[in-house]
């Protein structure tokens, strides 16, 4: 599969590293596709041979992750859309319409970026985000508790390869591709141990963002075609009423999203890839006509 990596100046010339898969020869569409919160754009690769047989697809890592730059401001969701916008303008083709899906925070980066530049997109995919208030849930001392990023610097990266192995259980195949993936977030330093790449700080200020966002006000706001892919996890019935109440609310405010659902865990790009990726092709078709 063909793969073409540049740079992309951001907001206030941030540096973001993306990959273009320039999939056929005339492609319906562009897909930009976001990563989440402390993740990278190879969260996507399981999906790219699939997407990129009707599509151009464009991944990027997000500003504070992976090979991007990373300021010490900027996490705002006014900057973050920006970023993206910045993305759609240098990587779209003329004549050809964009989608934007997201995963995670992803979802509401894409989520916000519709209603802020309607304009620039022809629909957004959301998977397992941008439906739910986590601001409603927990106070922000409780997010900053229990939503801190766990201290992996300086661990061996093969005990890191071995924590992956556990840590889905037997929900998810850790596959060496799956291993790869994951070590993406991950700078390997010398002595063989690592470091994320998205630092403790920035995970915070990503977080107050998430924290603070209002996604029932958006959704009521949201003129483009939407689709949400919500993971249900058997044996979790508080999150499951949690998303079902959340997908009230959206269609009691008027929302356009169509709200789908999917046996599995948040990580479904990795955990369900072919799954994701026929329900996101399906969308995009329908979405850009």
């Amino acid at each position: 599969m063909d793969e073409r990596w540049r740079e992309v100046a951001g907001d206030g010339g941030v540096r973001l590293a993306v990959r273009v898969v320039p999939g056929p020869d005339r492609p319906r569409a562009t897909l930009v596709l976001h990563h989440g919160l402390a993740s990278s754009q190879r969260i996507w690769d399981l999906l790219l041979p699939s997407l990129a047989r009707r599509f151009r697809v464009v991944t990027f890592d997000a500003r504070g992750h992976g090979r991007s730059a990373k300021p010490t401001s900027g996490y705002g969701f006014a900057t973050t859309t920006a970023d993206l916008a910045a993305v759609v303008r240098a990587t779209r083709l003329r004549g050809r319409p964009v989608v934007v899906a997201g995963h995670s925070w992803g979802a509401m980066v894409a989520l916000e970026a519709a209603v802020r530049h309607p304009r620039a997109v022809a629909g957004i995919y959301l998977v397992d985000g941008g439906v739910g208030s986590l601001g409603e849930e927990m106070t922000w001392p409780e997010v900053k508790m229990r939503l801190a990023p766990p201290d992996l610097t300086g661990t061996p990266v093969e005990t890191f390869r071995r924590m992956m192995r556990t840590y889905w259980g037997d929900a998810l195949d850790v596959t060496p591709a799956v291993e790869d993936i994951v070590l993406s977030l991950m700078r390997v330093r010398p002595d063989g141990t690592i470091t994320p790449y998205l630092t403790r700080a920035n995970h915070f200020r990503i977080l107050r963002a998430i924290w603070e966002q209002d996604p029932f006000v958006l959704h009521a706001r949201l003129r483009v075609p939407a689709e949400a892919l919500l993971a249900v996890a058997p044996g979790d019935p508080v999150r499951a009423a949690r998303r079902r109440d959340a997908a009230a609310r959206i269609r009691g405010a008027g929302g356009r999203a169509r709200l789908t659902w999917l046996e599995g865990i948040h990580d479904l790009p990795l955990q369900r890839p072919a799954d994701v990726a026929r329900r996101l092709q399906r969308f995009a078709l329908g979405a850009v006509g």
